[in-house]
């Protein structure tokens, strides 16, 4: 399989990305063996961790690879992965069902400090499962076996390591120039982590939301994996948050544990309540095959509850501590500086670097220019009613100039595509929150202008989720009023007037065309600033 082009790995996130996915490779591939032995249950367990976790960090660096080749690889890694867990499962099953076993009748010698187990009635439903799993496992096994073979003659890993592993380059650069462009990209799919967690926390006090609290678990995983593979990029590591949420994925992979026991148990009840017993003097008909189901049943749904509580009480108390709160800070402002741009504050030196990611799509550099002008008139005539700073004028105008730089990947979606240039350019000497800014408010010039509840903008603080809505309504109107990309409108001024805003335009010729495209796209400015925009 060809490795990705020498060029992808001129990237900041692709060469912090190759360096984070090489050792869970090998962590993976170091592992076959153990688990093809079968002799230890932790090769299994030690080899579904490592391909959970390359499946988490693969997508966050998949525009660094071959579409196909990552399609493909990601198939064969969820193979790898559902098969492994599969097996996992049986084994916590089996370990724990021989543990049970052992307390259940059993007596204490004296000096002894373990329960002797005594002997299993013919027929104990409890060991004829244990049976049953073991001889469930050893058919897992070789399914196991096979995809392992499969493994190796498609040789995902080999191609996946080669992939990874990108060409001398002609000379080095520094560390801190390598990784240019991740931090922003690292914020932003944390974002997205974090929304996994803001979804399923109502269900938090449900003690019946079985499925949610599994949902949440995962999400809770996805997010731990996340901030693992960003954090070499951040003060401290992320070590506090990581290990929250790993207390709190094992809090809920306990309860769902136990939750599948009481799904089983019960099931096995019901189908022994309608099966035809012996009868008469037959042995079989002096035992009861519930007795046990219900003991184990009721063994399980004591220590769900249990952890339950206490898993409320942990949830709790993070947000009492603000958890997620700290956390976003962090994602937007943790970053080691060694791997991020100095923010130069120099309008100018911000400015050329804005011009120069525009000038990627230079079909569209002369109505970029020109929403930029409209952007900032709009600013200025309506300071008192945004009540925005200079600051924010700033990030309008840089927002404006590349807001169609997605052009070169068509027409389609190429607001989206916009955001996500922005968002992962290496040239821009803002701070990351401002370059999530500038990435939103461009994102937002066309579609809907709806926000949706994920990614950067989850990181924000309510006044910079504001600043966005404000600069978007106003950028919306301004690339409306050159809607034909020929500077027809040259200037404007506008003023409130009770409920609405009169704008007055200056132009060349007919910009009857101008004037409503500028009105379909005030349907954010009406809803952000209360106001009907009217262009007579």
């Amino acid at each position: 399989m060809p490795a990705p082009d020498q060029a992808v790995f001129e990237t900041g996130p692709c060469v912090f990305g190759v360096s984070r996915l090489l050792p869970l490779i090998d962590v993976l591939s170091t592992e076959v063996a153990g688990v093809r032995a079968a002799d230890d249950i932790e090769p299994v367990h030690r080899m579904r961790v490592a391909s959970r976790r390359l499946r988490a960090a693969l997508p966050l660096f998949s525009a660094c690879f071959p579409e196909k080749d990552y399609r493909h690889w990601m198939h064969e890694i969820k193979k790898i992965t559902r098969a492994l867990g599969n097996a996992r499962d049986t084994d916590v099953q089996i370990a724990f069902l021989k543990k049970y076993l052992k307390t259940q009748g059993g007596t204490v010698p004296a000096g002894a400090t373990t329960p002797v187990p005594a002997p299993l009635p013919s027929g104990d439903p409890i060991a004829e499962l244990l049976i049953q799993l073991q001889k469930r496992r050893k058919v897992l096994q070789q399914q196991v076996i096979s995809v392992l073979d499969e493994l190796e003659e498609t040789q995902v890993l080999v191609s996946l390591r080669e992939a990874c592993t990108p060409p001398a380059a002609p000379g080095k650069r520094r560390k801190r120039e390598r990784y240019f462009g991740i931090l922003p990209g690292a914020a932003d799919r944390i974002g997205r982590r974090l929304a996994g967690l803001d979804r399923f926390e109502p269900f938090v006090h449900n003690p019946d939301a079985v499925y949610e609290h599994h949902a949440l678990r995962i999400a809770a995983k996805k997010l731990r994996y996340t901030l693992e593979t960003y954090a070499p990029l951040y003060r401290r590591g992320f070590k506090k948050p990581i290990a929250r949420i790993k207390k709190i994925q094992d809090l809920l992979g306990d309860i769902h544990d136990c939750d599948v026991w009481i799904e089983q148990m019960t099931r096995a009840i019901i189908k022994q309540h309608t099966r035809r017993h012996p009868v008469g003097t037959l042995p079989g008909a002096a035992i009861s095959a519930v007795a046990p189901l219900r003991r184990l049943l009721v063994n399980r749904e004591r220590r769900r509850t249990r952890l339950y509580r206490q898993f409320v009480r942990y949830w709790d108390s993070l947000v009492r501590t603000g958890f997620r709160d700290a956390l976003r800070v962090a994602a937007l402002e943790g970053q080691k500086m060694a791997f991020g741009r100095r923010s130069s504050r120099e309008t100018k030196e911000e400015r050329e670097a804005v011009l120069r990611l525009s000038a990627t799509a230079p079909d569209h550099v002369t109505h970029s220019m020109n929403v930029a002008a409209l952007s900032l008139r709009l600013f200025d005539e309506l300071a008192p009613l945004h009540g925005l700073g200079r600051r924010d004028r700033d990030l309008l105008s840089f927002a404006a100039i590349v807001h169609d730089i997605g052009w070169t990947a068509g027409q389609a979606g190429h607001q989206k595509k916009s955001a996500e240039l922005i968002l992962t350019s290496g040239d821009l000497p803002v701070p990351v929150r401002e370059q999530g800014i500038i990435s939103l408010v461009a994102g937002l010039h066309g579609g809907s202008g709806r926000v949706r509840p994920a990614g950067f903008w989850l990181l924000l603080s309510p006044s910079d989720k504001k600043r966005v809505r404000s600069l978007a309504a106003l950028l919306r109107v301004a690339d409306g009023l050159d809607y034909l990309h020929t500077g027809n409108v040259t200037d404007l001024h506008c003023t409130t007037e009770g409920p609405e805003v009169r704008c007055i335009l200056t132009g060349t010729g007919d910009v009857s065309t101008e004037k409503a495209r500028a009105l379909k796209k005030s349907d954010l400015f009406a809803e952000v600033f209360g106001k009907t925009l009217v262009i007579p």
